[in-house]
């Protein structure tokens, strides 16, 4: 790290979706803005690394790519391996990854005089005298570097809690949830019902979790998509309500709670979950409803940020923010999946996280234009 610290317009954390859209509105302003992404290990304990396909935002379809790569290969004997290389391409699928990774290459690109990137750790925040907020940027090395800025913007996001599944290995019985993840970056293991449960029509989908949340999830696959073909505990007793475990039988999904031993996860789909009782789940995908790991939050709760869910543990605790993205404490904002708000729900998807990114860094853009008018006319600030 080789910055030298001064204050910033403003000082955006976390590098997924949320921070992506700050940082590049932030951008397209000419804001002077440092953007924390953080560091690999951060990034491999997000949500948003497991939404491997954004197709139901409008503008992220693969179609639109196909279309523009067919229209330019259309003529010529020269492009006919490119076409059938098309033709056989299944699907040029749109991820966080590859949304966040084309923000970047812009700002690089074109912005790089105004947003400052860096690719560490962002481990502590305070509030000076003066108002500002200083955070903390620590390298894997365990070197520390300081930056202030009278606004800091929060999008360090959630994790999930995995399931674990006891499986049988050559070196004995291994009780993980690292057995989840090839399905998981297969998109065949779902995380969003409203981000990909469109995705499971027409086939059989299992839900993972004991839950009031888990079993109404499985009542919302069958309702919508027709694709509910059980409730998988885990290991676990249903928690569900009575008149919840009716509806579920008057749909035809079962419940099993016998553990996960394994995933028959292939590259052509998933195909079975096998239970410890040596049931087998056919389905094509399962999605996960089991609760919160995490909320990251440690830096919003150092600054004194108010959060919301009053009675959940504090790791599972969302910060409370206004319908800006600002929180209780001035001059923080807090965006993405990490946030709440006491008049109404916080929709806890992509284009969500780019509004609340965009009407924070709106609300940070009005205050500096507004001391560049009333510097103008040599106006004093209120106190």
């Amino acid at each position: 790290m080789s910055i030298e610290p001064e204050p910033f317009d403003l000082i955006i954390v976390g590098g997924g979706i949320a921070g992506s859209a700050a940082a590049l509105r932030a951008a397209q302003y000419q804001l002077k803005a440092l953007w924390i992404l953080g560091s690999r290990v951060d990034a491999n304990r997000s949500r948003g690394q497991w939404v491997v396909n954004v197709e139901n935002m409008i503008g992220t379809h693969d179609g639109i790519i196909r279309k523009k790569i067919e229209r330019l290969f259309k003529r010529g004997d020269e492009f006919e391996a490119a076409r059938a290389k098309l033709a056989e391409t299944p699907q040029m699928m749109i991820s966080t990854r590859d949304i966040i990774g084309n923000v970047v290459d812009r700002i690089e690109a074109d912005y790089g005089e105004f947003v400052t990137m860096v690719k560490e750790t962002c481990t502590d925040a305070r509030t000076l005298d003066n108002g500002e907020i200083e955070v903390v940027v620590t390298d894997k090395e365990g070197n520390e570097q300081t930056h202030r800025s009278a606004h800091v913007v929060l999008a360090t996001g959630v994790m999930d809690r995995q399931p674990l599944v006891l499986k049988n290995t050559p070196k004995g019985v291994v009780d993980n949830i690292k057995w989840i993840y090839p399905g998981a970056n297969r998109e065949q293991v779902l995380y969003c019902i409203r981000c990909e449960g469109h995705l499971t029509r027409g086939t059989r989908t299992a839900v993972i979790g004991n839950s009031e949340s888990a079993a109404q999830l499985a009542m919302m696959l069958h309702e919508r998509y027709g694709s509910a073909c059980a409730v998988l505990t885990n290991g676990e007793e249903p928690t569900w309500k009575e008149r919840t475990g009716q509806l579920l039988g008057a749909y035809n999904i079962p419940s099993f709670t016998s553990r996960i031993v394994d995933l028959d996860s292939r590259r052509d789909g998933l195909h079975q979950i096998i239970l410890e009782n040596k049931t087998a789940v056919d389905l094509s995908f399962a999605l996960v409803s089991m609760g919160l790991y995490r909320v990251y939050n440690e830096l919003a709760i150092g600054l004194g940020a108010e959060l919301g869910n009053p009675g959940a543990p504090t790791e599972e605790r969302h910060v409370l923010i206004d319908s800006k993205g600002a929180t209780s404490v001035p001059g923080l904002f807090a965006i993405g999946d990490m946030t709440t708000r006491a008049d109404e729900p916080v929709m806890k998807q992509v284009y969500t996280c780019q509004e609340y990114a965009v009407r924070a860094v709106d609300t940070i853009d009005r205050a500096r234009r507004e001391a560049m008018r009333m510097a103008a006319l040599g106006e004093q600030s209120p106190v």
